[in-house]
């Protein structure tokens, strides 16, 4: 037979691949296909339905359903959600803390850790006990922390204007 004929029967479906050994236990392909559903239901859904039950899910939840969709269904739409959904926690072990725990650990924040628990929460679990305490935190440490000061700017003389091409300003002109 000639390379065109077993081309044509193999991508026809007829022919088998005898160079490509099936997947090994053990393998990534392999592992994919044995691993566990993401969450229960997950092999059901269509895209829109999974894009909408992954915001109450954790980075890890989140992670194990990128793996499991990357190897099996590959959807452009949930993946490009995932990809989205997907972020730092804003301190260690976030996503598994109660809202009281997670305000007692921003007792002493500074203003940058606050501003990340704040965009994490609006993101991610939207819990208005946690982002009401936030914002008083944030409104409480913006009252107490000394303003910044904006950095000064030294007029610039109107001869240097003028080499620059520029019109002179009034006090020039008089």
């Amino acid at each position: 037979m000639t390379i065109t004929g077993d081309l044509r029967e193999f991508f026809s479906g007829n022919g088998k691949s005898t160079d490509v050994p099936p997947p090994e236990a053990g393998t990534h392909a392999a592992a994919a296909k044995e691993s566990p559903l993401p969450f229960e239901g997950y092999e059901g859904l269509e895209a829109r339905q999974v894009m909408d039950q992954l915001a109450g899910h954790s980075q890890e939840e989140l992670e194990a359903v990128e793996d499991y969709e990357r190897s099996n269904k590959n959807r452009p739409d949930v993946l490009n959600k995932l990809r989205y959904m997907r972020g730092n926690e804003p301190m260690p072990g976030y996503d598994s803390l109660d809202p009281r725990e997670i305000t007692s650990r921003l007792a002493d924040a500074d203003m940058t850790s606050i501003k990340k628990v704040r965009a994490y929460e609006r993101k991610f679990a939207n819990r208005s006990d946690v982002l009401d305490e936030v914002e008083r935190m944030f409104h409480e440490r913006l009252a107490t922390e000394p303003a910044r000061v904006m950095p000064s700017f030294d007029a610039v003389p109107a001869s240097a204007l003028k080499d620059r091409g520029t019109k002179p300003d009034a006090s020039e002109r008089a």
